[in-house]
C-alpha cells in the first residue's frame, strides 16, 4: 500500500497562463515519467454514500474532506488503482493499492468483497466503510495531466485540461464515454504538491497565483452538473 503525505495549492487559470509558465517549468522540472508527447490520460471514477455524504462535506467546506476513487490512465489498462484522498485545509495524504482490472469491475458492480481477501490494511477499512455507508460509484471524471518533478521536497506541479465528466458513473473502461464540459476550455486546474517545503528556485511559478488559489473540486463540479 502506498501512503503520500503532501500540501497542495490548487489554482484554476487561463490556458494562456500556463503556457507562458512552461518555459520555466521545463528549465528547471523534469517532466513526468509517465509523459507521452507531453501530457497523459487520466480518468476516476468517484464513489459516494448514499447520502453523498462526501460531497455535501465538500460543497458545505468542510474542513476534513474524503475522497474514494477508482483511477486508470487508459481504457486498455489491465491495472488501476484504488485511492482513499483524506484532505484537511491545504494538507493532504492520499493512501493507494493496486488492482486488477477484474478487481475494478468487481468494484463497479458493488462487489467488494474480495478486499476482504487483501492484505492491505486499507483494503479491509473501505471494505468497512463501503459496506456500511453503502457506497456506489457517482460519476467519472477524465481530463488530459501535464506534469512535472522536482527532487527536492518530491514537489510534483500538474496542469489539467479539457477536463469532462460523466454522466454515466459506470463504464471505467469504456473507451468513449458520453462526457460534457466541467470547466471552460480555456481553462485548467494547475496543482502544486510538495512535502516539506517548497524551494526559493521555483518560487517564481507561483508568483501572481496567489489570489486565485481556490479549492476546486472535479468531483463536485461533475456532480452539480447532473443534480
Amino acid at each position: 500500500m502506498a501512503e503520500v503525505f503532501r500540501k497542495e495549492l490548487k489554482y484554476v487559470i487561463p490556458v494562456e497562463k500556463y503556457m507562458r509558465m512552461q518555459s520555466l517549468l521545463q528549465a528547471v522540472m523534469e517532466p513526468d515519467k509517465y509523459s507521452v508527447d507531453g501530457s497523459y490520460m487520466v480518468r476516476s471514477q468517484y464513489y459516494d454514500s448514499i447520502t453523498d455524504a462526501d460531497l455535501h462535506d465538500n460543497l458545505d467546506g468542510v474542513l476534513e474532506k474524503r475522497k474514494i476513487r477508482v483511477r486508470i490512465y487508459s481504457s486498455e489498462a489491465t491495472k488501476a488503482k484504488l485511492e482513499y484522498k483524506c484532505k484537511n485545509g491545504t494538507d493532504g495524504i492520499k493512501y493507494s493499492i493496486e488492482l486488477t482490472r477484474e478487481e475494478a469491475e468487481l468494484m463497479e458492480s458493488h462487489s467488494y468483497g474480495f478486499l476482504l481477501q487483501r492484505d492491505e490494511e486499507l483494503a479491509k477499512k473501505l471494505y468497512v466503510k463501503m459496506t456500511e455507508q453503502v457506497y456506489v460509484p457517482r460519476t467519472i471524471v477524465e481530463y488530459e495531466r501535464t506534469a512535472y518533478t522536482y527532487p527536492i521536497s518530491d514537489i510534483r506541479v500538474t496542469f489539467d485540461r479539457n477536463i469532462r465528466g460523466s454522466i454515466n458513473p459506470y463504464g471505467l473502461f469504456e473507451k468513449e464515454p458520453l462526457y460534457i464540459p466541467l470547466l471552460e476550455q480555456d481553462k485548467g486546474v494547475l496543482e502544486v504538491k510538495y512535502n516539506d517545503f517548497f524551494p526559493s528556485v521555483l518560487k517564481p511559478l507561483l508568483a501572481g497565483l496567489d489570489s486565485v488559489e481556490q479549492s476546486y473540486s472535479k468531483y463536485s463540479s461533475a456532480r452539480l452538473k447532473y443534480m
